[in-house]
């Protein structure tokens, strides 16, 4: 019986190497269209990038403590400097706020195509390794997905925040 593990060690090394270039291709490929999108295309305010009811403006991600480890996940404006960076660096400047909304809207998009072609796993791998790599994947994404959904109308209150202080600030010069 142990001998028999022993011989399906190798199999499973390849097919998770396997699994491993699979991702690293259809990653860069999407990471590169993600790029591309043109981001006027976007519309937080509307399907699908809009909060539905039920996720009572992002509180409803509370339940998962995803202000706890959203963080700690790989964010490739990180890694790559030439990607907007995902992270609010002008707290007053309601314009790249908005860019920074259009982003989250990018990025959800971009995850939900990874997990749409999640089913790739199975056309290339063995039948049990391909079936949980594509679980694998799909649950890969997921908290991406999340993260972005939970940003949005936490964005999209402060950028309210920062035009009406734009508002009252013009109001303010007019006054005087």
């Amino acid at each position: 019986m142990l001998i028999r593990f022993f011989h399906l060690i190798p199999i499973a090394i390849e097919q998770f190497l396997l699994f491993a270039f699979i991702v690293l291709i259809v990653g860069a490929i999407s990471f590169v269209a993600g790029e591309l999108l043109p981001r006027k295309n976007f519309d937080y305010t509307a399907f699908p990038y809009r909060p539905f009811r039920w996720e009572k403006n992002g509180e409803i991600y509370r339940k998962i403590r995803i202000e706890k480890w959203k963080d700690h996940v790989p964010d490739m404006s990180r890694y790559v400097k030439t990607m907007f960076a995902k992270e609010i660096v002008s707290p007053r400047d309601p314009e790249y706020t908005r860019r920074l909304i259009l982003e989250t809207c990018v990025a959800e998009l971009v995850h939900y195509v990874l997990m749409l072609l999640s089913p790739i796993f199975p056309q290339y791998m063995l039948p049990f390794y391909g079936d949980l790599g594509m679980v694998a994947y799909v649950l890969g994404n997921l908290p991406f997905v999340l993260i972005q959904r939970y940003n949005r109308p936490r964005l999209i209150r402060l950028m309210e925040k920062q035009l009406a202080a734009q508002e009252r600030a013009k109001m303010k010069i007019k006054e005087t």
